[in-house]
């Protein structure tokens, strides 16, 4: 059996907006920066590491801003939307591989959101774990629980720490281009694959998993 695994935000939901609208509106409350509008293209360049410390951001706040920043997304759920073109790719895998989902968001969100778009049926399982920077150990609790071997398993993400993480455990990769880093930032991360589109996703997986039978 073969698994594709997703990022949620920014990868299967357009949840980058929205993020920036929750994030203004706790900034004042938690003394960081709010986002500039006029420099998201420049925001896209940068790193997980880099955006803390650009809106000054010390790391033992993140455990006490997550929640915060779940809670908000909670309320505004109905506001989010999938990626053009996501519906039709789960259908479409699903019916070939298990798809899971890995995310810091939490699972309420996440159940949430794929229920109300007809989304949930494709999805066997959702794991949020709120790890920034601890991706890869997530991934390698799922891959150790079901037993599945390196070769038949993708992540599929939009951040550089997404690829990060597989990189650590040596499992394949795709990024895509339409979430938080740009095409630019992700190459310099080398993921296996970059998907320009949703159906770029189908491509990849079954030319990658073909190789391996």
């Amino acid at each position: 059996m073969n698994y594709i695994y997703f990022d949620f935000d920014g990868t299967l939901a357009d949840s980058v907006m929205l993020g920036i609208e929750i994030a203004n509106s706790i900034a004042p409350k938690y003394g960081f920066k709010t986002v500039d509008i006029s420099k998201k293209d420049y925001y896209r360049t940068l790193s997980a590491q880099e955006i803390l410390k650009e809106f000054h951001i010390p790391l033992i706040l993140l455990p006490i801003i997550g929640p915060v920043f779940k809670i908000e997304l909670n309320k505004r759920i109905d506001q989010l939307l999938p990626f053009e073109g996501i519906d039709i790719i789960l259908k479409e895998l699903s019916k070939k591989y298990t798809l899971g989902i890995l995310t810091s968001n939490s699972r309420e969100n996440v159940s949430k959101f794929l229920k109300k778009h007809n989304l949930f049926s494709y999805i066997s399982d959702i794991k949020s774990e709120f790890h920034i920077f601890g991706k890869h150990n997530s991934l390698r609790k799922i891959i150790t629980k079901k037993n599945i071997p390196k070769q038949n398993f993708i992540y599929v993400g939009d951040e550089t720490r997404d690829i990060e993480a597989t990189k650590r455990l040596k499992l394949a990769s795709i990024a895509v281009t339409w979430g938080v880093n740009n095409e630019t930032l992700m190459k310099k991360f080398k993921p296996d694959f970059i998907a320009y589109s949703p159906t770029d996703i189908i491509a990849f997986a079954d030319v990658f998993f073909a190789q391996k039978q």
